[in-house]
């Protein structure tokens, strides 16, 4: 990465130092870069970079994030391009973004802390009635998941504009204790309440109670009821299985093993859902 060139294009200041890789970035490049003004956290962007519809996609999730930060969701603050307001510069052959560095540990946090860091998510998000459909289809993959599609058919719900990817990986815990929302590339329109059966799902790794325990804390902090329904998992199902598809058809043996541990997810939930509604 050309880091004076980054820095110049997004007004950075001037770089004290080259720029050094951080590891961890699943589907892009992540760089640290200081400057005589601040650290900035710099992300090359690489998986799906060149699909006509990336540009508008990520520029459609930056508008959720600034909304976001604006109304003081805690996250590192996102570097607009100056001469254009943008998310997105091209330098290079590459596109960049941009946001103030934080330093901190990231996943520390329980569930029912992300659970609440959701609900103060949604609260600031742009609100409207609809419908969650599931959107996949699940018939080349046995009888067991089709019925599973099925069971979770959702209904009308509220949607909201949210981070839409609160996984482990996508929070850090700042020096000061502050639990922060990281990587908002996937931010937009959701269910909220099967966001947040999704997130309880995640973070609870088959522990029913702290399933129910995460739902609950969304519930206390958002206001909102979860309904004890298969319905609130047809988000989580939508989003495992479109993975599924993907990595379906390809060859890498990374994506054999993705393969196997989103089916094994996927049958996991089928086999314990009504006992995960049960524990609420």
């Amino acid at each position: 990465m050309d880091g004076e060139a980054v820095a110049r294009r997004f007004g950075l200041g001037r770089p004290v130092a080259p720029a050094v890789r951080v590891e961890g970035g699943l589907s892009n490049e992540l760089w640290r870069l200081t400057t005589a003004d601040r650290i900035f956290a710099v992300k090359r962007m690489v998986i799906n970079a060149d699909r006509p519809d990336f540009v508008d996609n990520v520029e459609a999730a930056y508008a959720v994030e600034r909304r976001a930060w604006a109304a003081g969701v805690p996250m590192p603050e996102p570097i607009p391009v100056p001469d254009t307001g943008r998310a997105l510069a091209e330098v290079g052959q590459s596109l960049y973004r941009v946001h103030r560095w934080v330093d901190g540990e990231p996943g520390r946090a329980t569930a029912n802390e992300a659970a609440t860091l959701l609900a103060d998510i949604h609260a600031v998000g742009e609100r409207r009635p609809g419908t969650a459909e599931p959107g996949w289809t699940a018939d080349r993959y046995g009888a067991d998941l089709v019925e599973l599609t099925r069971r979770v058919e959702s209904g009308p719900t509220l949607i909201v504009d949210s981070h839409c990817d609160l996984d482990r990986k996508n929070t850090l815990r700042s020096a000061d204790g502050t639990l922060f929302a990281l990587d908002w590339d996937a931010a937009g329109p959701t269910g909220a309440v099967q966001e947040a059966a999704g997130l309880a799902l995640d973070w609870a790794g088959g522990d029913k109670a702290v399933f129910a325990g995460a739902l609950r804390a969304y519930s206390v902090r958002s206001g909102l009821t979860i309904p004890n329904e298969p319905w609130i998992f047809a988000g989580w199902v939508a989003a495992q299985g479109g993975w599924l598809d993907y990595h379906a058809t390809r060859p890498e043996p990374e994506s054999r093993d993705q393969v196997r541990r989103t089916l094994a997810q996927l049958r996991a939930l089928a086999a314990s859902l009504d006992d995960l509604l049960g524990a609420r």
